[in-house]
């Protein structure tokens, strides 16, 4: 059984969906927990993407030191955010299964860093990349967070 307010949660996020497909726009998910997302992006590497992030995350939480701050290193290729982040280690299950994320600066993170080692040789396609990104956003345990950086 659904509560109401869950089900009225997924009517209203199904109806939304409905109205972005009609015009065209891709469908949104939401993230269980996370109420805002900032993404940092660009089309070129070693522009300082990862920096950028690991210092508006920290910057977040000095500023708003009551609000749940997060970040996702979503760079499969290169994770750097756990060396920023001094941060080591794989992340916990809990028990349904869900990443808990590793925290330092009292910001949670999560990075494929975490989760292959250093020095493995790994080749990434198309949707084992996309497979990844779906896992370490929707089966994260990421609690309350009022800000998810990637």
């Amino acid at each position: 059984y659904m509560g109401d307010s869950k089900l009225s949660m997924l009517q209203r996020t199904l109806a939304t969906q409905a109205a972005r497909a009609a015009r065209g726009l891709p469908s949104r998910w939401p993230i269980a927990g996370v109420d805002h997302v900032v993404v940092v992006s660009s089309a070129k590497g070693g522009v300082g993407k990862s920096t950028t992030a690991v210092n508006l995350a920290i910057a977040m939480k000095l500023v708003a030191p009551d609000k749940s701050i997060a970040l996702l290193d979503a760079d499969v290729y290169g994770p750097s955010v756990p060396r920023m982040m001094n941060l080591q280690g794989q992340p916990a299950l809990t028990e349904k299964n869900f990443m808990v994320p590793l925290e330092n600066y009292n910001v949670k993170c999560m990075s494929m860093g975490f989760l292959v080692e250093d020095d493995a040789a790994l080749v990434w396609r198309g949707l084992m990349v996309i497979s990844a990104l779906q896992k370490m956003l929707y089966q994260v345990a990421w609690g309350k967070t009022d800000v998810l950086g990637l």
